[in-house]
């Protein structure tokens, strides 16, 4: 049978566990666990241990221990088990997110979660604002040149598969704006962009809906025609032509006209069959529709050149 505790040795294994850092439980293992005191100091035992673990965002150590302490740390560590919930939700845009339950702390993070959807839906605005599709180009909203190569060979290879006869099975026209440097020059390069902008609309509005219409750079641009003849195409060229001629009707000056020359070239048959490379037809007729623009500025701009 165990000598019974002095007042002064239970009171110095009291301070103990509450007070000394180095404290280990085996200082009590030989304590009756069915003696009050002993029973006591396990329970004390188990909340240093629970405090210990919380303090190191420990939240999944629990006590085993029972009365209004332990009940209270208990609950602060649901608390705490909540909170990184709530924290976890925030971060992945749940703004409605709130603390009532922590005092203080409840109300800086209701601040924070207020604030952080204040900026997230301030952020979304500006880029919705300054979102560019990805496969337009910025200034105009016609394709890039990325996208347009890109459903340009989608073409090529659509026309490999279902040419007919000798006709051709695309046509390739390349554009250029007549003057365009005196344009910049003696308005400025903002209303040369908003001269860039009406012809890309007129040419848009004016083509039709399977044409790819394409900003190619500076004041270029690329139209491929599927499925069209020659004799059909060049009437079609012709007429944006027309359409994107005209004078602007909100440019800086009115009576100013800006015109356009283009080259044509013309994917057949025998272009399809006997090249295998997709790429290098698409090459080979940019090539033969910028020559072919050339002569087009050459013989006195505002037309389009479709042989030779």
């Amino acid at each position: 049978m165990t000598a019974p505790l002095s007042t002064d040795e239970a009171t110095a294994i009291l301070s103990s566990i509450l007070m000394d850092p180095q404290w280990s439980a085996d200082s009590i293992a030989g304590l009756p666990e069915d003696d009050p005191f002993g029973k006591l100091c396990c329970d004390l035992a188990e909340i240093r241990a629970h405090v210990q673990a919380l303090s190191k965002g420990d939240l999944s150590r629990g006590n085993k221990a029972r009365g209004f302490v332990a009940g209270s740390l208990k609950a602060t560590e649901a608390n705490l088990r909540h909170l990184t919930w709530q924290m976890e939700r925030v971060s992945q845009g749940d703004y409605s997110q709130s603390v009532s339950f922590m005092g203080d702390f409840s109300k800086a993070f209701n601040k924070m979660s207020r604030e952080m959807h204040s900026r997230a839906e301030e952020l979304s605005r500006l880029l919705e604002r300054y979102r560019v599709p990805a496969d337009e180009d910025t200034l105009t909203g016609l394709l890039n040149r990325r996208t347009f190569f890109k459903l340009a060979m989608s073409e090529l290879r659509r026309a490999k598969e279902f040419h007919q006869d000798s006709h051709p099975a695309l046509c390739l026209a390349l554009a250029d704006l007549d003057n365009f440097k005196n344009v910049n020059g003696h308005f400025g390069h903002a209303n040369g962009d908003r001269v860039l902008q009406l012809f890309a609309c007129r040419l848009r509005e004016a083509s039709h809906d399977d044409d790819l219409c394409c900003r190619f750079g500076g004041d270029e641009f690329i139209i491929l025609l599927p499925r069209i003849g020659r004799d059909e195409s060049i009437e079609h060229v012709n007429r944006l032509r027309e359409i994107c001629s005209l004078a602007p009707t909100h440019g800086p000056a009115p009576e100013m006209k800006v015109t356009a020359s283009f080259g044509l070239s013309f994917i057949g048959e025998s272009e399809l069959l006997n090249t295998f490379n997709s790429v290098e037809i698409l090459e080979h007729a940019i090539q033969v529709a910028d020559h072919r623009l050339a002569r087009a500025k050459q013989e006195g701009r505002n037309r389009i050149c479709s042989a030779g």
